[in-house]
């Protein structure tokens, strides 16, 4: 079943469908209605009726200046004009003139003389008979619009618990972003006298820290110097470090 995220959509759809040979039982079917009735009725909820000449749905325009009832015209110029609007590949300029018209005006004086009007939210033409049934239902904001603004709410406070979360480990982060990645080990100058301290160990650590010294040019002791300060800063002795790394033989 063919699916759309608008009624507008569908009901365009349906004229495409028909002009370009399919019956309306056919329509009918691939949107999931049982018969060409129940589809009748769906276009005439969305201000179409069916003219007797062209066997197709056209939508209801305002009166004209006279006073007298008109049609609105869904001429396969009209409807290149909303497909071209809802690709959204060429400019309105572009559109104007892939169409035959010279300028945004003409194209607008036309449209509006098959009974379409400019629809800013939907960036798109549409027939009058939608936009008269869209009235504000909020302060001036219609249905369509305060939906949308509500998913953007949510979705600004799901950034704001982020941020919040990414606030308190604000500590954890800069250690992170602060360390080495690159493969350049830092260097300190430890303040203090220096003393001999023994320490067991397994002999497969002795032999690989050997092994590291030899190949980097690197003493042990600078070794075991940075590891300790780094475990330091890590497990809960950052500030005493810092404190250490500031003082002078």
């Amino acid at each position: 079943m063919v699916e759309f995220s608008t009624n507008a959509e569908k009901a365009e759809y349906v004229v495409r469908s028909i002009d370009s040979g399919k019956d309306a039982d056919t329509v009918a079917r691939e949107l999931g209605y049982k018969h060409a009735r129940s589809l009748d009725v769906f276009m005439r909820r969305e201000g179409y009726y069916k003219e007797k000449g062209r066997n197709n749905y056209v939508p209801t325009s305002v009166k004209r200046e006279d006073g007298a009832p008109t049609k609105a015209n869904p001429s396969a110029k009209a409807l290149t004009v909303m497909a071209l609007y809802k690709d959204k590949q060429l400019t309105p300029k572009e559109i104007a003139r892939e169409v035959g018209f010279e300028n945004l005006r003409e194209m607008a004086d036309y449209m509006k003389s098959k009974g379409f009007v400019w629809d800013t939210g939907r960036s798109n033409y549409v027939p009058e008979k939608v936009i008269a049934s869209e009235e504000p239902v909020l302060n001036g904001i219609t249905e369509e619009v305060t939906i949308s603004e509500s998913v953007e709410v949510h979705a600004i406070k799901d950034y704001l618990l982020l941020l919040q979360y990414l606030e308190s480990r604000k500590e954890k982060l800069v250690q992170l972003l602060e360390s080495d990645i690159s493969g350049n080990l830092p260097r300190y100058v430890v303040p203090g006298v220096f003393i001999t301290k023994s320490v067991h160990m397994s002999n497969q650590l002795d032999q690989m820290i050997r092994d590291y010294s030899a190949e980097n040019n690197m003493s042990q002791r600078d070794i075991f110097e940075i590891a300790l300060i780094d475990f330091f800063k890590k497990y809960g002795y950052r500030r005493e470090v810092e404190v250490l790394l500031t003082k002078t033989n």
